[in-house]
């Protein structure tokens, strides 16, 4: 179980493949092991994949403090100077995703490109009205089957939201019944011992302006069910250098129960990226007619949202 010291803690990761740096980044309350599923053996084909615990999660240390998308970047900035990868390709999802923006924020020379799996910025949280999701009341009747209810002023709370998961025995990942167990236990210690979820949920000083300072190129897909495809907009008219999809008949875990999609599209964007002569002008297409419908294919304007 490989495992070093980085910005002071223990961090437990997993390299496969050879080729170009790319690192993958879980969400909280997950793991490295999500990427096991199908994202990391189909990547590891054409680059060197890096996947890692976030601290305080899987086998990493746990601090009782430490969890916004800044100290994580600054987690991953210490891991990859361990690890020796100068920059690489982030790929993120969910909170993960996070980290991978604020990590080309303020590390800006370690990332190459960003991948951002159904983000859910902080900072873009006042721009959605759940009122205007057409799949709330869906996915309050699919959760409440679950046994878990979840009322409309507490469907972005994310520390009510796993607390009372925490009671909800029909609720599983994908129906692997066997991952419960150990996920719990692991919810469980993050809720009682640290501030991760509520840290999570925090700003941090990724705020709109500074997601605007980002320049790599940087590719957003978001499932089609997904409340934060709201904030597709918000992105397209801060980052530059952004084209958003979306997924089809998929929810905000498309990059772990369809990853042979997710894998398509970053191959797909890392090898257009590597055609272009600036590495990241011009145009190209993200249209997969059995999956994803396209809504952007073009450079996004370059002046920030206010």
């Amino acid at each position: 179980m490989p495992k070093v010291v980085a910005n002071g803690i223990e961090i437990h990761y997993q390299q496969a493949g050879q080729g170009q740096d790319l690192v993958l980044i879980h969400g909280v309350t997950g793991d490295l092991s999500a990427w096991y599923i199908g994202v990391m053996p189909l990547l590891a084909k054409e680059f060197r994949v890096t996947a890692y615990d976030l601290r305080g999660h899987g086998y990493s240390e746990a601090t009782p403090s430490g969890y916004t998308s800044a100290h994580m970047a600054a987690d991953l900035d210490a891991l990859m100077e361990n690890l020796g990868i100068k920059k690489a390709h982030i790929v993120g999802h969910s909170f993960g995703a996070s980290i991978a923006l604020h990590t080309a924020a303020l590390y800006p020379d370690r990332v190459a490109s960003l991948v951002l799996a159904d983000p859910g910025l902080a900072a873009l949280q006042p721009f959605i009205d759940l009122t205007q999701w057409p799949y709330l009341r869906d996915s309050q009747a699919l959760l409440k089957k679950r046994g878990l209810s979840i009322p409309d002023d507490k469907f972005s709370d994310l520390v009510y939201i796993a607390r009372q998961s925490l009671s909800a025995p029909r609720l599983f990942p994908f129906g692997l019944r066997k991952l419960a167990e150990r996920s719990n236990r692991r919810l469980q210690r993050l809720l009682d011992t640290t501030t991760a979820l509520t840290e999570a949920q925090e700003v941090a000083g990724l705020t709109v302006e500074r997601i605007a300072e980002v320049r790599q190129p940087t590719l957003v897909i978001f499932g089609e069910t997904s409340r934060w495809l709201q904030t597709a907009p918000r992105l397209q008219a801060a980052m530059p250098n952004c084209r958003v999809a979306t997924v089809k008949k998929a929810a905000h875990f498309f990059a772990l129960s369809k990853p042979k999609v997710l894998v398509r599209h970053v191959r797909k964007f890392l090898k257009e990226l590597s055609g272009a002569s600036n590495g990241c002008g011009g145009s190209f297409t993200l249209h997969d007619a059995d999956s994803e419908r396209h809504l952007s294919g073009r450079s996004c304007a370059s002046e920030p949202a206010r």
